[in-house]
């Protein structure tokens, strides 16, 4: 039995090769195709922004406002008019005293914060040394007018002012009818030692023209305690010294003759008129209360009336201390006073008076600030 060899045949190369070749670029066709599809379905086109069209405004022609100006009116010169016999003591004319001087720094010019110590007297400055601290004093002449005549009068009339003063509630009103110097006084102390009459007048400027022998100053200011206590005034005037406290009066610490004649104070301490000040006895005068840091008011009134010396010391005792005593056993108390006493005038006091008769560095003070 024959056996017959069964043999494959290849196919032939050239076709093989073209289909493949076709089958390649097909494939290649297919893929790049579908990329093109996908890329243009997945990418979106980007929406540029179209800016609107400008809107057009209608230019509006405004007027400018027309404002009527009035035509400024001055007023007339008034004319002053004035007798043709002028008094010549209206005349008077006062030392001049600077405002402006040179700042805080040297340079700069402005108005000056303190008066200048040298012109300060123990009557008081002429510009205030402590604001708030300090009294003002007022100068009356009673023996003159107040257009610097002068009047008839003498001790009896001084007196019979005086009382009438008294009897209104320390009133100066019952003082207009005199002169009244028009330059007044600040001070934060009341100790004049014995000085001659003269200095007292020209420590407000008047002249020594002008007669003023028979005077008054009435200072008025505020003290206060810081602690509060209880507390009384020693002191004497040649003339009148009188103190009032919250509007009341608490001693007349001047010649007694005078107390009995213009005033109804009288003083009820054991020790009045044993120890000496000035050459003649101290008064004590009435205890009066402070409360802590309450402000009250306060009068002081100095005068004679007989054209030599002058004189007022006050001192201060507080209620509980024990103070030293002085050669003639008298307590040596504190100068009543709302602020220190500036060095020149300590010095002054100091040449004036005896060693012993006050303290005058203590360290009680009434101020209100």
């Amino acid at each position: 039995m024959q056996h017959k060899n069964w043999k494959l045949k290849k196919p032939a190369q050239g076709v093989s090769k073209a289909v493949l070749l076709s089958a390649g670029i097909h494939a290649v066709l297919l893929v790049w195709a579908g990329g093109v599809v996908v890329f243009s379905v997945v990418q979106k086109s980007e929406k540029k922004f179209v800016p609107p069209p400008p809107v057009r405004r209608p230019k509006m022609q405004i007027k400018k406002p027309t404002v009527r100006v009035k035509k400024k009116v001055y007023p007339k010169s008034s004319q002053r008019i004035s007798s043709k016999n002028m008094q010549t003591a209206t005349g008077i004319r006062l030392t001049k005293t600077g405002l402006v001087s040179e700042g805080l720094g040297g340079g700069v010019e402005g108005f000056e914060l303190m008066p200048d110590i040298a012109d300060v007297t123990l009557l008081g400055g002429k510009e205030s040394l402590a604001v708030g601290n300090d009294f003002e004093g007022v100068f009356y002449a009673l023996c003159v007018d107040r257009q610097g005549r002068k009047l008839s009068g003498g001790e009896d009339t001084y007196i019979e002012e005086l009382r009438r003063f008294y009897e209104h509630g320390w009133n100066p009103k019952t003082l207009m009818r005199y002169y009244r110097a028009p330059q007044k006084l600040y001070t934060t102390f009341f100790y004049l030692p014995t000085i001659g009459f003269e200095h007292i007048p020209r420590s407000f400027g008047i002249p020594d023209s002008l007669d003023t022998e028979q005077w008054l100053v009435h200072y008025q200011g505020r003290i206060m305690s810081r602690t509060g206590g209880r507390f009384r005034f020693w002191g004497r005037g040649l003339a009148v010294l009188a103190l009032r406290v919250d509007e009341k009066e608490v001693g007349f610490l001047g010649q007694q003759a005078i107390a009995f004649r213009t005033s109804d104070w009288r003083s009820s301490a054991e020790q009045n008129m044993k120890y000496y000040s000035v050459r003649s006895p101290m008064v004590i005068g009435d205890w009066f209360s402070l409360e802590a840091d309450v402000p009250v008011s306060m009068d002081v009134l100095i005068g004679d009336f007989n054209g030599y010396d002058s004189a007022a010391t006050l001192t201060v005792q507080e209620e509980g201390v024990i103070y030293p005593k002085n050669r003639d056993g008298a307590p040596i108390l504190p100068v009543f006073k709302t602020a220190e006493i500036p060095p020149n005038l300590l010095d002054e006091i100091r040449y004036l008076t005896i060693a012993g008769d006050a303290d005058l560095e203590s360290s009680l003070m009434f101020n209100v600030f």
